[in-house]
């Protein structure tokens, strides 16, 4: 709950213990009483319009519960649970999960990590006035997918010496090495800045509203009959570079053409199942088959 609301998501905790209901209600969140094995709660929740319905509950009876009672509500959102066990994970999948999360297997990855992180080669002590600081890039942080010549450190005199990531330490990476999220920094300046530093880099990347956001999408364009498309091949058209789009797929009557071969030639009433960012896909839609 912690990091999607960091992520600007809306979110509605459901939870049986008053205690964790009281301290989210004390910041504003939505959440409400109830038993996710309960299938008459299901009736008093919004569970039609979630996106997600996300269990953190590690019981493979009341995780398979839950799949049926949504199933038996017909809910279109998809359904995130979270396993102990890779017998538990085929379970969930084969019952309809979308996502099943591992905590202790993904705890134990970023364990090793942390293991083998960049500090090491220092020493206990330096006789210097010279700080240092090991930095864990958040995955929503607005230095993850940056370069550092991107990061605004040079003016508070801010060093990065090493970068620890899946095990491999590179060090004194140049100007034109790019963060990842859940990198290790390992940061050199005065302690003040340091502590700037840190704010800076893990503080959360900006978050457009939702209509603004060019996301990537999936969608079915229908090309008309008397579209420039019709009677052409994908080469001729040299639809990705023209639209920014991909095209994986094409319904043309009862066939489905997932095999796309640039020689293919489009048709009028093909319905073209296309890949790209929102802003590509509204292009498309507008300019090109309709």
């Amino acid at each position: 709950m912690e990091h999607l609301l960091r992520r600007k998501n809306a979110v509605v905790g459901i939870d049986f213990d008053p205690g964790a209901l009281d301290k989210w209600r004390k910041r504003g969140v939505p959440v409400l009483y109830g038993d996710m094995a309960d299938p008459e709660m299901h009736e008093q929740l919004p569970l039609k319009k979630a996106r997600w319905v996300i269990s953190a509950v590690r019981s493979k009876e009341m995780n398979l519960a839950l799949i049926r009672n949504l199933k038996k509500d017909d809910s279109t959102g998809k359904v995130a649970l979270t396993a102990t066990s890779s017998q538990e994970a085929a379970a969930f999948e084969k019952a309809g999960a979308n996502l099943v999360f591992w905590p202790f297997k993904d705890a134990t990855e970023q364990a090793a990590d942390a293991l083998t992180y960049a500090m090491d080669f220092l020493p206990e002590s330096v006789d210097w006035p010279v700080s240092f600081l090991e930095l864990r890039v958040r995955s929503d942080a607005s230095a993850a997918g940056r370069t550092i010549r991107e990061l605004p450190l040079s003016a508070s005199g801010i060093s990065i010496l090493a970068v620890s990531r899946g095990g491999r330490i590179f060090y004194e990476p140049k100007p034109d090495f790019r963060i990842f999220p859940a990198d290790r920094l390992l940061l050199m300046g005065h302690p003040d800045g340091l502590k700037d530093a840190e704010n800076i880099l893990n503080q959360p990347e900006m978050q457009r509203d939702a209509k603004d956001k060019d996301r990537f999408e999936i969608a079915e364009i229908k090309v008309a009959g008397d579209s420039d498309l019709s009677g052409k091949s994908l080469a001729e058209l040299h639809f990705r570079k023209r639209f920014g789009a991909t095209l994986v797929g094409i319904r043309r009557g009862q066939e489905q053409i997932t095999t796309i071969n640039p020689a293919e030639r489009l048709r009028g009433e093909d319905c073209l199942i296309v890949i790209g960012k929102s802003s590509a896909i509204k292009e498309l839609m507008n300019l090109a088959p309709v």
